[in-house]
């Protein structure tokens, strides 16, 4: 099974169930060769597994279960063994045939987190008594000798009071041992970036000694400024290393708006001056490093930085290549940053080719997470280097990248049980990938339409657009995904409308509804109501929905209101009016929106 891979996405604007994907990976295109639906999972899925060759375990966060024998060429919904009612969830780790769980029922006191132990065999679920500690979620190692461990660290502001350390868990006894460690962790503001990298698999965790700041003189007379890169080793429970890797510039941190306080606050902690005032500018330096990856053998730690420079390190901590500058091709021709404004740079996969020294491969995402672009870059291997060796970085050039996933026909042409149709897209924020999934999806309208006459029991249909990629794949709604198409060409328009045309042809039209009570393209319409041209076709899609109340409440509220404002006192809206049937034409029927804060409906 070492080419089939678990994928799980779940839409998350409108409620959608997570589904989880088998992708085979052995050839160029990523094929999908089976695809299941969690039924009654809306939350996230917080672990997937193989179970030996033939079975797949799945977890989401309020403690829903699911174990499922693995078939190929289907789609089918799954419905959970075990439904635990947790919250908040803290922490999994698979053992073998036993899954623990660190959590809460829901009802609990919040500080009561415990141990859960499922028996996945037997489905026997043990419960611990509540643990008088507290620790970070997603750092729990599981240790040999049964016993578990975690890191833990204090939220408070104040230098003094800012401390990390480890803690061993029995869970036989309910002993706990706490391990301090030297340094500093970052101080906990509120920011989107990670400053704890963590490797469950084998039990290590990099981190900022945010107490090690220096500020050194460049070659040029300029202040540059490092800190030091903590490796934590949680089964020796100790900070293996702790040693800087790299400085960094002020206009490298921050914009030059900025640079004049930053520079200010990073002088003032450097000369000992630990005062909480510096801590937004301490945070915005630690930041810096927006991603560490760890190879499959956990022999070399890849670090990303936000101003679009990678290096590689050994798990000793030794320098591995030089830094690396990431380029590409602006669209003048020239060749520019990967990073265009201190942006968040995350890799997504290593892969090593050739011959001993192997190439790196590199598949980078540059952006927020939302609408993030992907990348690839070879990098050769170097031979280790002393760290902070005043070399001049190396510029590499990046090459934008996606990774083709594959349907086959009879996996397409079926919804699951919920409605919902996942349309491969290469890239999300790309307009001709866009297009691309689109035609796709007028192709299968008709084998969508046979399906729905045939099962008269089946009423939903809604779209899911997802895009593969290492790591995670990257999923977009209807909602999203149709207002930009519309918006990036005549061509998208068009196809839009082609889409609205065919599904007014549908004889089983009027009984079918969307994702979350929405009609079913409720996004593609609205994605047109600004067009004139385009107000035959919408009269011809309100003549084929059903009335049920979520639909009117929709159309009457939102999209019909909006047409008539557009297209005031124009022949085609007197046109498009005569058209609609009741009570779409009927300008005093409303219909009351089920919520004072509903802005959809």
């Amino acid at each position: 099974m070492n080419t089939q891979n678990l994928h799980t996405h779940r839409l998350f604007y409108g409620g959608g169930f997570n589904q989880v994907q088998v992708h085979d990976n052995s050839q160029l295109a990523t094929e999908v060769l089976s695809q299941f639906e969690l039924t009654g999972s809306e939350h996230d899925v917080v672990w997937r597994s193989w179970l030996g060759d033939d079975r797949i375990v799945a977890l989401d966060e309020r403690g829903n279960l699911y174990i499922w024998p693995f078939q190929s060429g289907v789609k089918v919904a799954v419905a959970p063994l075990l439904k635990l009612g947790l919250m908040p969830f803290k922490d999994v780790s698979l053992q073998g045939s036993t899954l623990w769980l660190m959590a809460r029922r829901q009802g609990e006191r919040f500080s009561e987190v415990r141990l859960f132990r499922i028996d996945l065999d037997s489905l026997q679920v043990t419960e611990y008594p509540p643990c008088e500690f507290d620790f970070v979620g997603g750092s729990m190692v599981a240790l040999e000798s049964g016993d578990f461990v975690f890191y833990q660290h204090s939220g408070k502001p104040g230098y003094k009071f800012r401390t990390h350390g480890l803690v061993r868990y029995a869970p036989q006894s309910g002993q706990t041992t706490p391990v301090s460690l030297t340094g500093k962790p970052a101080p906990e503001t509120i920011s989107v970036r990670e400053t704890f990298f963590f490797h469950q698999r084998h039990g290590l965790a990099l981190t900022a000694n945010a107490e090690s700041l220096r500020a050194v003189q460049s070659a040029d007379g300029q202040t540059a400024y490092q800190f030091e890169l903590q490796l934590i080793d949680f089964h020796r429970q100790q900070v293996r290393w702790s040693r800087p890797v790299r400085t960094l510039l002020p206009n490298q941190i921050a914009d030059e708006y900025d640079c004049d306080e930053l520079v200010e606050a990073l002088d003032a902690i450097a000369g000992g001056d630990h005062s909480a005032s510096h801590n937004d500018a301490l945070q915005s330096f630690i930041e810096c490093l927006t991603c560490v990856y760890l190879s499959d053998d956990g022999e070399q730690i890849w670090l990303a930085w936000q101003d679009g420079y990678v290096q590689c390190l050994s798990s000793q901590g030794e320098l591995l290549s030089p830094l690396y500058q990431l380029q590409r091709v602006a669209p003048n021709g020239e060749r520019a940053s990967l990073s265009h404004w201190h942006d968040q740079l995350t890799i997504l996969d290593v892969k090593n080719e050739g011959q001993e020294p192997a190439n790196s491969i590199l598949t980078l995402a540059i952006g927020d997470p939302e609408w993030a672009t992907l990348w690839q870059v070879v990098l050769p291997t170097a031979a280790p280097v002393p760290l902070c060796e005043a070399a001049e970085s190396k510029p590499v050039l990046c090459q934008r990248t996606h990774f083709d996933l594959q349907l086959p026909a009879p996996l397409m042409g079926t919804p699951m049980t919920s409605g919902q149709v996942d349309i491969p897209c290469g890239d999300l924020e790309e307009q001709g990938d866009r297009l691309a999934s689109l035609e796709r999806l007028n192709a299968l309208m008709p084998a969508w339409q046979t399906y729905f006459e045939r099962n008269i029991q089946a009423g939903h249909l809604f779209f899911a657009f997802v895009a593969t990629q290492p790591g995670g794949d990257k999923v977009q709604s209807e909602k999203h995904f149709f207002p930009a198409v519309a918006a990036g060409s005549d061509e998208g328009r068009e196809l839009l409308a082609e889409l609205i045309e065919q599904f007014t042809r549908w004889p089983c039209a009027s009984r079918l509804m969307g994702q979350a009570g929405a009609p079913v393209l409720a996004d593609a319409v609205l994605s047109l109501i600004d067009r004139v041209e385009y107000l035959p076709v919408l009269a011809r899609y309100f003549c084929a929905i059903g009335q049920q109340e979520s639909a009117l409440r929709y159309h009457l509220n939102r999209t019909l209101p909006a047409i008539r404002e557009i297209h005031a006192g124009t022949s085609e809206l007197t046109a498009f009016n005569q058209q609609l049937p009741p009570p779409w034409n009927n300008l005093d029927h409303t219909v009351v929106s089920t919520c004072d804060y509903d802005d959809e409906y």
